[in-house]
């Protein structure tokens, strides 16, 4: 009876063995040749976006841009003009006392009529709205182009400034701010020498010597000129042309130049008030009696239906 049982056990023990193996080989990845370590999990590595390539060349810098000045309905067509066949003769400015009906000085409406086709501006063109051009010269830091300036942001006003070489390269604060708040930028030449005692060759170095810093300097180009003291010739206005440049006169000026002889700023106020007429180009200096009476001037102009504007 104990042999039958002892028999029964060893079959009973193969059967289960036979189910063990048969189990193993049912799990996955089991078989010949497979490995029982479970199996890293690898993430793909993330795709780096393409870096562009870096010229070695370096990128022409662009060509500066002329200033959008002169550009009314009215102003004459520059050149070009043949500068050996025009007159030379030295031609002192000064507009006069003597005006017309429309309180314009007769000077300038004779310079204008006679010297128009070179690009001269003695009077600007006439405008649908009565208009005074009020335009500065600077040669030199006098220490109110920040006042001035900000008496014309005040009253939401543009004017002309006329620069000499050496302000441009030296005041760049004051420059770029005149550019950013919509002021005209023209060129009193580089040097500010009296150019009728100069070459032909050396009155065009003022005007392109200027013209070439000016726009490595600011990435702009100016599109009007003034002559040193108003001294000009019909030659060097048709030289200033084919330049691409109008030559800015004036038809309204007095003596304020002078730091240590300004006039009374009273006057000097009523003086510019009795002065305005349509196409005015006033010359003024960044003294301090023009800082002083900016603001009013502006207000009295407009009363009296001007429009301020650039040039």
């Amino acid at each position: 009876m104990n042999r039958k049982w002892g028999v029964l056990g060893i079959l009973l023990a193969v059967c289960l063995l036979a189910l063990a193996v048969g189990g193993f080989a049912l799990l996955p990845g089991a078989g010949p040749g497979a490995s029982s370590a479970p199996q890293p999990v690898i993430s793909a590595a993330p795709t780096a976006s393409p870096v562009p390539a870096v010229s070695a060349t370096p990128q022409p810098t662009p060509e500066p841009t002329a200033l959008p000045a002169a550009a009314r309905p009215g102003y004459p067509a520059l050149g070009p003009f043949e500068l050996e066949a025009l007159s030379t003769e030295r031609l002192p400015w000064g507009q006069g006392k003597q005006v017309n009906q429309l309180n314009q000085p007769v000077g300038s409406v004779a310079y204008q009529e006679k010297y128009a086709q070179y690009g001269g501006l003695f009077l600007a063109p006439e405008q649908a709205q009565p208009t005074v051009y009020l335009t500065f010269d600077f040669g030199y830091e006098t220490g109110f182009s920040g006042a001035i300036l900000d008496t014309l942001a005040e009253k939401q006003a543009q004017a002309t400034f006329f620069l000499v070489g050496s302000y441009a390269r030296n005041n760049p604060d004051t420059v770029r701010r005149m550019l950013d708040e919509g002021h005209t930028v023209g060129s009193h030449s580089a040097t500010h020498k009296d150019m009728t005692t100069l070459t032909l060759s050396e009155a065009r170095a003022e005007i392109t010597g200027f013209n070439d810093e000016f726009g490595q300097l600011y990435g702009q180009r100016p599109a009007v000129f003034r002559f040193p003291e108003g001294v000009f010739s019909e030659q060097l206005l048709a030289l200033a042309a084919n330049k691409g440049m109008y030559s800015v006169f004036w038809s309204y000026a007095t003596v304020d130049w002078d730091p240590e002889n300004q006039p009374d700023p009273a006057e000097a106020l009523q003086n510019a008030l009795d002065a305005a007429h349509p196409g005015a180009i006033y010359l003024l200096h960044p003294m301090a009696t023009n800082s002083e009476i900016l603001g009013r001037l502006i207000d009295g102009l407009r009363a009296a239906g001007y429009t301020v504007a650039p040039l």
